[in-house]
């Protein structure tokens, strides 16, 4: 009697050892469980939003497409992204987008390239080392949209008579709705550009050094932004009555420094118009594109404070000096009473 009763003794022991070990067990089981029916039902969400895209005339291409990241994450990637919408056609490299299972609505995101964007017009090609984007969204669509890029490198060819190509060593881009001007369908941009290549910069304001550019802009009556052909998208905004509020534009190259507020828009013509409020160091080579002549723009730029070699002791870089009002006006650019000579604005479209 006394041997059966410390063998049951000894089975339970033995059965509490081995609870937990089974618990875990089947918790991984039902995880497991759980992991693949979010996957098949992020298969299921994605195939109905391209769907639901196409109806509308979007049409997505992910080519090879494979859902993995089992256990905590859920991993989309594609071989090739591409988009097609009326005359506007978009490719990307390999882009794989990640989300944790406990966060679905922050996806991050790396994009292969080359970008290859075309409305049959203009058309933009580019390059980097790196790219990565996060996403923040919201039952009410998109909170935050955030780039990054190494080493990008872009051209644009037929929105000016010439081409423009740009690189640069890192750019940051990030987007979000403005919360406060909701009514104007406004949202705000902030990017950052660091030792950029910019030729028509170069030409200009005079120098070859590399470009370090920040801007702050608010855009409104943006949130009816379709994906069309950028033509009709500008003359949408511009009926619109969109403006770009310039809150703040630095530029820093070599020696020469400017920074701009204002507002801009586009005129009936479809040209850029508006003013900016400027503050600039050592750019007597733009004031003699605008005067016409380099010795007299050299010596108004010294009246007015932009004489690059002025360091003081400390061998600082020259104080910002205010110039005049930057007008934007009839196709015509003019720094106060001067226009800049040989210089047009073109139609963007």
């Amino acid at each position: 009697m006394a041997e059966a009763i410390t063998a049951e003794s000894g089975r339970r022991s033995r059965f509490w050892l081995y609870t937990p070990l089974i618990l875990l067990l089947l918790v991984a089981a039902a995880w497991s469980v759980a992991w693949f029916v979010i996957r098949n039902r992020t298969a299921e969400m994605l195939d109905t939003w391209i769907m639901s895209e196409k109806r509308i005339g979007r049409h997505w291409t992910c080519t090879d497409r494979t859902i993995a990241g089992y256990p905590f994450r859920i991993e989309i990637v594609c071989g090739a992204l591409s988009l097609k919408q009326g005359a506007v056609t978009a490719s990307f490299g390999r882009t794989e987008a990640i989300a944790q299972v406990y966060q679905p609505r922050l996806v991050i995101a790396e994009v292969a390239g080359p970008l290859h964007v075309s409305d049959g017009q203009v058309t933009v090609q580019g390059r980097w080392d790196l790219l990565q984007a996060s996403i923040h969204a919201s039952q009410t669509g998109l909170q935050r949209l955030s780039i990054a890029a190494n080493a990008p490198k872009v051209t644009v060819t037929g929105l000016l008579p010439q081409e423009i190509a740009t690189s640069g060593q890192h750019l940051e881009l990030h987007l979000r709705p403005n919360p406060s001007r909701a009514s104007e369908k406004a949202y705000d941009a902030a990017l950052s550009v660091k030792q950029a290549s910019i030729p028509q910069l170069d030409a200009l304001i005079g120098g070859t050094e590399l470009t370090d550019l920040n801007a702050d802009v608010t855009a409104t009556q943006t949130a009816d932004f379709q994906g069309r052909p950028l033509a009709q998208e500008l003359e949408r905004w511009r009926g619109a009555g969109g403006v770009l509020d310039v809150l703040m534009l630095s530029v820093t190259k070599g020696p020469r420094r400017l920074e701009a507020k204002g507002q801009l828009n586009l005129d009936e013509e479809h040209r850029p118009a508006g003013q900016l409020n400027v503050a600039a160091a050592g750019l007597d080579g733009l004031i003699g594109n605008i005067t016409g002549s380099r010795t007299g723009g050299a010596l108004l730029g010294a009246l007015l404070g932009q004489n690059p070699r002025a360091r003081d002791k400390t061998g600082a870089q020259p104080q910002l000096a205010p110039l005049p009002p930057l007008s934007l006006n009839n196709g015509f650019l003019a720094m106060g009473p001067f226009v800049i000579p040989n210089f047009r604005l073109q139609p963007l479209y």
